[in-house]
């Protein structure tokens, strides 16, 4: 007997000893601001926000930029809270993360619906995949998701955890990821993993992303490591449609896109750069649909796989035969968007990143799909007013100067030492530097990491000098995405735009997102409600006025805008009685 509790206290022993140090580690607070996906925004504790520093357990040595997208940690009744998930063009790259579809899709949402606090909260991040997507879904529904949104399927091969990267030195195991990712939840494993995380070596951050994570840069349709990103997609994402599912909440899963036309082959495979060769000849001669089958058959062919094969889109279609999740065909919209009719460089920035009005269609796209839920169908109020249509020229020479910077590099550029692919990525910098103030002020910005609120505002100082109202404000709205609790600078814009009638649409962007965003103000009400009086958008005037009323404003402007709203309505009699006591009102 007794020999039977030594040997039981023996073979326990190093689990009570683990067991012991990971609760000291706990009790010491190691690691304490790492362990939660979402934390309170520091000057605004009733908001969550993405943890900075919880992303970074799913990369070896690079630490991933989330998008700003903040939610009340208590949640309203009235409240229909989005996450969105996916990896770097979920996250928004190369831009901001106010061009990203899922703000676009916000900003939507907050302009053709009424009486709904909206919440869209943008999880993508650069180089995820479906190992990440199915560890961060696990974590949601304490957050009492009302949707999920996944655009997802490139990173499977190059992506974190993925079948072909040099991260984590592990075996191409579903098993043996997942318990990884469990594992990171513990302090001691926390501990370990920092004490033997590589250093950071300086060669390797002159490289980017995309050179750096390669461990079999080229991978065989059909092989193993092909099928093991195969297997790992449709187990993972699989079980995400489960979980969301058994909750109740439905989930858009939306088909993945990638440049074909203007995007030869990555890897030097003769048969893909034959394909590509042929297809390039067929569109030539007017041939298109014999274009697109070579062109997608140089990308399955390609074995450099940052572009999704064909099977992925393949299982997302089989995902949505269960009627919780709902397809969203973003790569059939962007085909029928593109100027060739072919995926072609007019909806992308690159290989596969939407450009601008790539993600504007793809937030009207899921925009679609949503209005199919009940509690979106009731809500809907169609408005005059539509998301920005372009961006600023700040945003467009920070977007054009980040690609540079991916496409001076492997494997768009074979061949090169990293002193050449610099050089490459200078000339870039230079001409920009050249170009204009506002080019200069955005390259500086992005290569050197400064603030970006910091240099809209220069922008914005120098342009309203100039009085310049049609540069002013894209990039005023720009500045105010990050400042949205800055009552100044509200105030301000909203004087400058109701001066210039023709920044209109930025205005109303701008305000509804205010209203939404807590400062539930009749002021910013009224002056809604002016702009779509005068652009005959009475029920969305109307709507605002009522809101105004409810919570208790007497101000003149409100019994002014009433009159007039009545006016243009032809209620005379309401008018009148408005009309008096806005007269009452001035005494």
């Amino acid at each position: 007997m007794k020999n039977k509790i030594y040997w039981i206290i023996t073979l326990l022993f190093p689990l009570f000893l683990l067991g012991f140090i990971e609760i000291a580690l706990i009790i010491g607070g190691y690691n304490e601001e790492a362990q939660d996906l979402f934390i309170e925004v520091p000057s605004q504790p009733d908001y969550l926000i993405t943890n900075s520093s919880f992303v970074p357990r799913y990369f070896p040595s690079f630490k991933p930029q989330v998008a700003v997208s903040p939610f009340l940690k208590k949640k309203k009744a009235n409240t229909f809270r989005i996450f969105v998930l996916g990896g770097s063009s979920t996250q928004g790259y190369p831009y901001n993360f106010y061009y990203s579809f899922a703000e676009q899709l916000e900003q939507k949402l907050l302009l053709e619906t009424d009486g709904l606090n909206i919440e869209v909260v943008n999880l993508g991040m650069t180089a995820v995949n479906s190992y990440v997507i199915w560890d961060i879904s696990n974590r949601l529904m304490d957050y009492q998701p009302d949707a999920i949104i996944v655009y997802a399927g490139h990173n499977e091969y190059y992506g974190s955890f993925g079948a072909g990267t040099t991260q984590f030195g592990l075996i191409n195991s579903i098993r043996v990821k997942r318990m990884v990712l469990s594992l990171k939840n513990l302090r001691l494993y926390q501990l370990l993993e920092n004490l033997f995380r590589p250093k950071d070596n300086e060669k390797n951050k002159q490289r980017t992303m995309m050179a750096s994570v390669i461990r079999e840069s080229k991978i065989e349709l059909g092989g193993e490591i092909y099928s093991s990103g195969i297997k790992q997609f449709k187990r993972n994402i699989g079980d995400v449609a489960e979980l969301f599912k058994s909750n109740g909440v439905p989930i858009l899963l939306g088909t993945v896109a990638s440049n074909l036309k203007d995007q030869p082959p990555l890897s030097d495979k003769n048969e893909a750069l034959k394909a590509y060769a042929e297809g390039e000849k067929h569109f030539e001669t007017g041939d298109k649909n014999a274009a697109i089958t070579l062109f997608d058959e140089a990308k399955e062919l390609d074995e450099i796989r940052f572009r999704a094969p064909n099977e992925i889109n393949e299982l997302i279609n089989d995902f949505a035969k269960d009627p919780n999740v709902h397809l969203v065909d973003v790569e059939r919209m962007i085909r029928s968007n593109s100027t060739s009719g072919i995926e072609d460089e007019s909806m992308f920035v690159d290989h596969l990143h939407p450009n601008f009005m790539g993600h504007k269609l793809m937030a009207d796209l899921f925009f679609e799909h949503l209005l199919e839920l009940e509690r979106i169908k009731r809500a809907y109020s169609p408005n005059v007013f539509d998301t920005p249509e372009d961006i600023s020229q700040f945003e467009k020479a920070y977007a054009e100067i980040t690609v540079s910077r991916l496409m001076s590099g492997y494997p768009f550029q074979k061949g090169l030492s990293e002193t050449e692919e610099l050089e490459k990525f200078n000339e870039v910098y230079k001409d920009l530097m050249r170009s204009s103030y506002v080019d200069s002020i955005a390259a500086v910005t992005k290569v050197n990491q400064k603030s970006v609120p910091d240099a809209l505002k220069k922008i914005v100082d120098q342009q309203m000098k100039a009085d310049n109202a049609r540069e002013v404000m894209p990039h005023y709205y720009e500045m105010l995405k990050w400042q949205l609790n800055s009552v100044d600078l509200i105030e301000r814009g909203i004087e400058y735009a109701i001066n210039n009638p023709q920044a209109n649409a930025y205005l109303v962007n701008i305000i509804e997102q205010v209203l939404n965003e807590g400062a539930y103000d009749p002021r910013y009400m009224n002056v809604l409600s002016s702009i779509y009086t005068d652009n005959k958008a009475y029920d969305k005037a109307k709507y605002w006025l009522d809101e105004s009323l409810r919570l208790g404003s007497n101000e003149p402007v409100l019994y002014y805008n009433l009159t007039r709203y009545y006016l243009f309505k032809e209620d005379t009699a309401e008018a009148t009685r408005y009309h008096q006591k806005f007269l009452q009102s001035r005494r």
